[in-house]
């Protein structure tokens, strides 16, 4: 079996400045280059500045693009651009990762909430359609009645006293059907749970039951369950949404968001796919980028 195929050879500098007007579809296309599309490119890269096999991330590229800034016979102003197209880079991936932290807190919220107010929003719908039903007989046992009282003044004219007595009779029925559903009516509100307002949002999400997975304080566990709950805790930030901090730019390692957990007191543990990126997330000087777009009052615990 024949190996891969060689890299291209590296680019001439000759015609990739500006000041020989070449458009950018006549420097694509240039003829004498040997990258001619992402394959060529890639494979470029990883016989020289990255690890083969893996994925291209925004964060590598901006790295080998360091790497290449270093290469022997780069001058000042093409180190300078090289230096500029790899921060621009970097600063990509970490938006990128800002982005998909934001949208995963945010759904998590959202269904948190949701599930929190939904039953009490089915004891409201049921409380409406019973006052109603209730109201719609009381209206019509109303009617009834005032029907049945005019019908009795005109009767009282008439000489058939068992025609009044039967009158009588059924208005005192109805009476009676009227106590009746008052009573129903009152017995329902007294056994109703009291005060069914609108949940403060900090009670709403206190109210999700707790994760069974979840290593309580003060519980004692054994060496192994203590050792493999610490190895967790190192893969993960605790982001406390109540304060503020402003921080400069991030570098470090690829890094991937693995899953967002809502804690009882409004925190967000996000869990990372490696030690090294919890480590590098958390560290001053690498902070900056990813909270300034988050945005809020936010801060990363230790």
């Amino acid at each position: 079996m024949s190996g891969p195929p060689p890299a291209p050879h590296a680019l001439g500098l000759g015609k990739t400045t500006r000041s020989n007007g070449f458009s950018l579809e006549e420097i694509i296309n240039d003829p004498d280059t040997e990258i001619k599309d992402t394959e060529s490119a890639r494979l470029f890269l990883d016989q020289l500045y990255m690890i083969q096999g893996e994925l291209a991330t925004p964060e590598h590229i901006s790295h080998a693009l360091f790497y290449i800034s270093q290469t022997k016979g780069v001058n000042n102003m093409l180190c300078s651009a090289i230096y500029t197209a790899a921060y621009l880079v970097k600063d990509l991936a970490v938006s990128m990762l800002t982005e998909t932290t934001t949208r995963a807190a945010s759904d998590k919220l959202e269904t948190s909430v949701i599930a929190a107010i939904s039953p009490q929003v089915v004891k409201i719908l049921s409380t409406s359609e019973n006052m109603m039903k209730i109201n719609e007989t009381a209206e019509m046992l109303s009617e009834n009645i005032t029907r049945k009282l005019k019908s009795l003044t005109c009767t009282t004219n008439s000489t058939d006293s068992d025609q009044l007595e039967n009158k009588v009779q059924n208005l005192i029925a109805d009476m009676g059907t009227i106590k009746s559903t008052l009573e129903d009516l009152k017995n329902y509100i007294t056994t109703q749970q009291p005060a069914m307002l609108p949940m403060p949002y900090k009670d709403v999400l206190a109210s999700k039951p707790s994760n069974p997975n979840q290593i309580l304080l003060g519980k004692h566990f054994s060496p192994e369950y203590a050792k493999a709950h610490a190895a967790i805790r190192e893969r993960q930030i605790l982001i406390d949404t109540n304060a503020l901090e402003a921080v400069d730019q991030i570098n470090g390692p690829s890094m991937q968001l693995k899953s967002v957990t809502q804690l009882h007191n409004n925190g967000l543990l996000l869990k990372l796919n490696s030690q090294e990126a919890a480590a590098w997330i958390k560290e001053p000087a690498n902070k900056a980028t990813f909270l300034a777009k988050l945005g809020g009052e936010v801060l990363i615990k230790d």
